[in-house]
Formats: C-alpha cells, sequence, structure tokens
C-alpha cells in the first residue's frame, strides 16, 4: 500500500564523485544531463568548480527533510573536449609553480618528494601532496606561491599508503594496486587477519607495494573467521573414522576448501575432508580478542 503522503515525492539523482586527490563527494546531478559511472565531469564544489570522475549513480525520495540529506555540491556539466585547452593550461601553469615550490623547500634538512600537484578546473585552489621521511611543516612556503598565482593552496603531507595511492603502483598479485583504482579509504589491517586466513607471518608475504600490511587481508577476513571457527586448529587431535580410527594431529587447513591435512604418529599424511574426522583434542588457532579487531598501526608481534 502507497502512503498517500508519498504519492507526489520526486527521485533526487545524485552521483558519487572521486576527485583525483581520491577525495569522494556526493553531488547533486541535474534531471537533465545523462552521467554514466565512469565519465569525468565538471562540479561545484565549496571552493569553485573542479573535475572528477563519476563513480555511482543513485537517488533518494524528495521527502519533506530532504533538505536536509541532499549534498549541497552539484554536477555541472560533463567533461567535454571543449575543456582539454584549459585542462592543459592548469597542467602548465602547475608544473610553474611544482618548480617554484621545489625551489623554496630545497633548503629543508629532510628531503621532500612532490607527490601530486595540481590546480582545480577553476583554479581557485591549488593542490599539494608530498612526502617526508619525518613530520615536516611547509605551511611557511605557501604563502609566495598564494601570492603569485592568486590561489588557495592546499597542502598535506602524507603517509606510504597515500603516497601508492597517489602515485600508483602495481601489486604482488600483478594488477594495479586497490587504494589508486577503486579503493576509496583504507580498511584497519592488522596481522590478527593473517592469522585467521592461515597465511605465514612473514613481512615479504604480508606488506604490499607500500611497504605496510595489504589491505586485502580485510576484504576476505569475515568470511575466513565465519569458517574458521568451525575447523579444528592447527596442532589439534583428530581421529580419522574412513582410515580405522587412526588418531593424528592437523598440520595443515584449506579453510576456504574445508580441507584438513593431518599427519598421524607414524609419520604418514592425509588430507581430508573436515566434515569427516571427529576432533578429539581441539586447539584454537585464533582465540578472537575485541582488541584483535582494531587497527593496532600494522605492528608485528
Amino acid at each position: 500500500m502507497v502512503h498517500p503522503k508519498r504519492e507526489n515525492f520526486k527521485m533526487q539523482p545524485v552521483a558519487r564523485v572521486r576527485m583525483p586527490e581520491k577525495g569522494v563527494f556526493n553531488c547533486r546531478l541535474p534531471e537533465t544531463l545523462s552521467l554514466l559511472p565512469g565519465d569525468n565531469c565538471i562540479v561545484e564544489l565549496d571552493y569553485g568548480l573542479d573535475e572528477g570522475c563519476a563513480l555511482e549513480i543513485f537517488g533518494f525520495h524528495d521527502e519533506v527533510d530532504a533538505a536536509e540529506k541532499l549534498p549541497s555540491f552539484r554536477v555541472v556539466r560533463k567533461l567535454s573536449l571543449e575543456n582539454d585547452a584549459r585542462l592543459k593550461e592548469n597542467e602548465s601553469l602547475a608544473d610553474k609553480a611544482k618548480q617554484a615550490f621545489m625551489l623554496s623547500v630545497s633548503t629543508e634538512k629532510t628531503h621532500v618528494k612532490i607527490l601530486h600537484m595540481r590546480f582545480s578546473y577553476g583554479r581557485d585552489k591549488l593542490f599539494i601532496r608530498y612526502a617526508a621521511a619525518v613530520p615536516v611543516d611547509l605551511r611557511r612556503f605557501v604563502g609566495q606561491l598564494q601570492r603569485d598565482f592568486k590561489t588557495h593552496v592546499d597542502l598535506w603531507q602524507v603517509g606510504v599508503r597515500d603516497e601508492a595511492a597517489l602515485v600508483g603502483c602495481i601489486g604482488p598479485c600483478g594488477r594495479a594496486v586497490c587504494c589508486c583504482s577503486w579503493q576509496q579509504q583504507f580498511p584497519g589491517v592488522n596481522v590478527h587477519m593473517a592469522r585467521v586466513q592461515d597465511i605465514s607471518l612473514n613481512p615479504i608475504t604480508l606488506n604490499g607495494s607500500c611497504g605496510r600490511l595489504k589491505c586485502c587481508l580485510r576484504f576476505e577476513y569475515d568470511q575466513y573467521r565465519e569458517v574458521e571457527s568451525s575447523l579444528p586448529g592447527h596442532g589439534s587431535v583428530v581421529k580419522l573414522p574412513e582410515l580405522e580410527n587412526i588418531i593424528a594431529h592437523v598440520v595443515g587447513r584449506d579453510i576456504m576448501n574445508g580441507l584438513l591435512t593431518v599427519r598421524t604418529d607414524d609419520g604418514r599424511f592425509f588430507t581430508v575432508n573436515a566434515s569427516e574426522v571427529v576432533t578429539v583434542h581441539n586447539v584454537a588457532s585464533s582465540e578472537y580478542k575485541e582488541s584483535d579487531d582494531e587497527d593496532v598501526g600494522d605492528e608485528w608481534p
């Protein structure tokens, strides 16, 4: 049954737009504009016009309290070929600003690496992202840039994860790292997630291109944790009814396939289905703790 007060509600289209700095904003979408995920567009933000890429198009009903939910930002138009000249001018101007900024910070004792510098589409803001081995404040250098280029400078020192997202690189899987291709934010990751998934606690295996724990350890953690809780842990004593009730110890597990690798007292190894064994003594391989579910700063035990 349709509520009588909702018969005249309108669906307001909204686009989720990702900016070059990886930030994501919700922007109102004009009903006359046909925008698809993956399209580049010009958006109006609090600092002026800028370019972005549409990630998702969705909508919600224009209810009484919709004014509080509707984003104040809006999509102006698609990015067309006519905008290329403006973008090239912005790129050329950003190169000049980068050279001037690098000359200014060259006096710093700590090496500063400029990762990302660009003007917004309307040149109302100059975005600068840099990395350094230690925290360093470069705000004293932005005044001259603001005066020379008549813009506002948005300056941030980023960490190694953000550096990988901005610069882009190839992960151990052979594909572009998730943080620079589709991932919108960094999930909390810790070593406990690797233990639950029976991954070797080796930094070479667990660390991504940025040198920190791989973000993908979080992606399947919940599924592994659910299945793993029903399997005997490493070192557990089990009985094998299919093999004349031989007693064996669990030495390996294929969690998602529900398989166990067991070793008998006489040194033989068998791979059996977990549903076909009887657990005599279970040794929990990963007791869940509330503190383990938090991001502990990628620290190793």
